[in-house]
């Protein structure tokens, strides 16, 4: 089994076209990164005015800058994941190609009712894209040792407003 990890950016704010959160690995990696679940929580708690935004997944070729944040390792016996492998939220990127669109409403959820941020809070709403889902024939997204590449959820619309949680849960080997 190979080592697995977890980036986790909480609290990120919504600005236009902005890279909510990525995983990337740099040239100089030598190992490859294979995403395997992308996840997104509504958290935004204090009452905005809603906004409907288009959200992506895309191959990224760079990421710089922005905040950085440590993945976390799924066991304490995983070799330290290498240093060219990076996450982040809010950093430059450059992305390639898009690998699923969905609509977010970044309103706040509420006690009562059933609208769609009360929705973007329960778990199997939340896991916003998995390239294999749990079937062995299919590839994950694949950050190819020796290749610059990465992984981000980016806001592709115009939403400005609210805050979310964001994952991305990987390998390397």
């Amino acid at each position: 089994m190979a080592n697995t990890w977890q980036a986790l950016s909480q609290g990120v704010a919504f600005a236009a076209a902005k890279s909510m959160h990525d995983v990337f690995n740099a040239a100089a990696a030598a190992r490859t990164v294979d995403c395997y679940r992308f996840a997104m929580w509504n958290n935004q708690t204090a009452a905005v005015a809603a906004a409907l935004t288009l959200m992506v997944i895309r191959r990224t070729t760079a990421s710089s800058a922005g905040t950085a944040i440590t993945p976390v390792a799924h066991s304490t016996a995983n070799t330290a994941l290498n240093a060219n492998t990076t996450a982040g939220n809010g950093r430059t990127v450059t992305g390639s190609a898009t690998f699923r669109r969905w609509l977010w409403l970044t309103e706040e959820a509420i006690t009562t009712g059933t609208g769609q941020p009360n929705w973007e809070i329960m778990l199997p709403n939340t896991q916003i894209y998995l390239p294999t889902a749990g079937d062995s024939n299919l590839q994950p997204l694949r950050c190819v040792s020796g290749n610059s590449e990465g992984y981000d959820i980016q806001n592709n619309g115009a939403g400005a407003v609210g805050t979310a949680d964001l994952e991305i849960t990987f390998t390397d080997a």
